[in-house]
């Protein structure tokens, strides 16, 4: 279970998210959750598939910022945060199934909370801690100048973070590209050229720090 509901016995969540009158939403490959330009009021926890947030540069051309895969919360900072109009989108990458949350019944509920309420607020504060966590993360990997030093900073943190020099990453060569904000050409040419170099072995998303 995803940590949003850590604390919270099994037996009560049903009773919270009627509470909350949360609702269940089936998504297509392609389909919009969140579009650029709106007002984001709820955040989505996946049950099943993966959602991307999207943004587009100055030439018009869409960029993948981040994904999100099963049992992780989208969108949960820019709920809470009711700002008026947000300049990223969320799609599907696969057909998914999602609760949405609305930020509103939840910051501000009617009568006193339950203490299944109550938990999931402190829940939420820990889930937007680990978000910024991540963010500080991404920001240190695309400060580096070139695609390789990107590259290397991304695959020796996954490695400390998963404990061990060999591992698969959840994303193929275009959304790795996306990921590092880099052109997917230039990464594939730094990828090889690592390999001759015996700096790292790789196959699709399995890498070897050597």
């Amino acid at each position: 279970m995803c940590k949003l509901f850590e604390g919270i016995p099994s037996t009560k969540i049903n009773e919270l998210f009627s509470h909350l009158a949360v609702r269940v939403v089936e998504l297509k490959k392609g389909e919009i959750l969140f579009k650029s330009g709106s007002k984001i009021t709820e955040y989505a926890f996946i049950i099943s598939g993966r959602l991307a947030i999207s943004a587009y540069d100055a030439d018009g051309h869409r960029k993948i910022i981040e994904f999100f895969d099963s049992m992780d919360t989208v969108a949960i900072s820019l709920a809470v945060a009711d700002v008026e109009s947000v300049a990223i989108s969320v799609e599907a990458r696969q057909d998914s199934e999602v609760i949405l949350f609305d930020a509103n019944k939840i910051l501000n509920p009617v009568g006193k909370p339950s203490e299944e309420h109550i938990r999931l607020l402190r829940n939420i504060t820990k889930e937007l801690a680990r978000k910024t966590v991540l963010l500080g993360r991404k920001i240190r990997i695309i400060s580096s100048r070139t695609t390789s030093e990107r590259l290397m900073k991304f695959l020796i943190e996954e490695s400390v973070r998963r404990g061990s020099k060999e591992f698969d990453i959840p994303y193929d060569r275009q959304a790795l590209a996306d990921y590092l904000c880099v052109d997917r050409s230039v990464l594939s040419s730094e990828i090889s050229k690592l390999i001759d170099k015996r700096v790292i072995e790789s196959r699709n998303n399995h890498f070897k720090l050597l």
